[in-house]
């Protein structure tokens, strides 16, 4: 246990990423981090929700990169890093509608990795509160319910060598989404590197770099935007 939570600590950030600079206003509070852009706002945001267990703070670069090219970020803590339990599931999406209230004329993509990408489907399907698509990134979700007759723009972010969520796996559930889903593969990409932390077991081995990999991940949520 003691590996498992030292394996999804945070790790390697870059210098800075959840200061404010000259590009991105930094607000940390208890539910969430919020990364502003400072100029150049674009109506288009995204909302995310980390992986199980892990270090939210390892998915701040994603987001901090994101704010910098004009798009507000908001990533959501989950109770306890899992939100485990369904009343902490009703929080999370609590959370997620307060960002959608308070933001009515803005459009919004609610993305997530891993657990965050099976949370942020499940909220799609039960919510009705408005979001203009979803970017699911590293996992096998949607396994459980169907999305397929959704209106919202989907994306699925996968990678090659991603252990978790092997593309065998995660292409197994294509039925489940839209047919109009864009579908992402990144070569080389593991699961541990769609965030900044250590480790996770049954991950397969990168045959990139974490910084080529964000790059990508960055690339490919940019275009989902559009």
């Amino acid at each position: 246990m003691i590996w498992m939570v030292w394996g999804y600590q945070a790790t390697d950030l870059p210098a800075g990423v959840l200061l404010t600079n000259s590009a991105v206003k930094v607000a940390d509070t208890d539910d969430r981090i919020t990364f502003q852009p400072r100029a150049n706002r674009r109506s288009t945001g995204v909302i995310f929700l980390p992986g199980g267990m892990v270090d939210p703070v390892a998915y701040a670069p994603l987001l901090k990169n994101l704010a910098a090219t004009g798009h507000p970020a908001h990533l959501v803590r989950l109770p306890m890093r899992s939100a485990f339990f369904e009343s902490q599931i009703t929080e999370v999406f609590q959370r997620v509608t307060a960002i959608l209230k308070a933001n009515p004329d803005a459009r919004w993509y609610l993305a997530g990795h891993s657990r965050g990408a099976m949370l942020a489907a499940r909220f799609a399907r039960e919510s009705q509160s408005n979001i203009a698509g979803l970017i699911l990134i590293g996992t096998t979700h949607p396994r459980d319910f169907d999305l397929s007759a959704s209106p919202l723009q989907v994306t699925k972010i996968m990678g090659t060598h991603d252990g978790i969520a092997t593309p065998e796996a995660t292409r197994a559930n294509a039925a489940l989404l839209p047919k109009s889903t864009t579908w992402v593969e990144i070569p080389g990409a593991n699961h541990v590197q769609f965030g900044y932390y250590r480790h996770q077991l049954l991950d397969g081995e990168p045959g990139i770099t974490r910084a080529e990999q964000q790059a990508a991940l960055l690339k490919a949520v940019r275009r989902a935007f559009q």
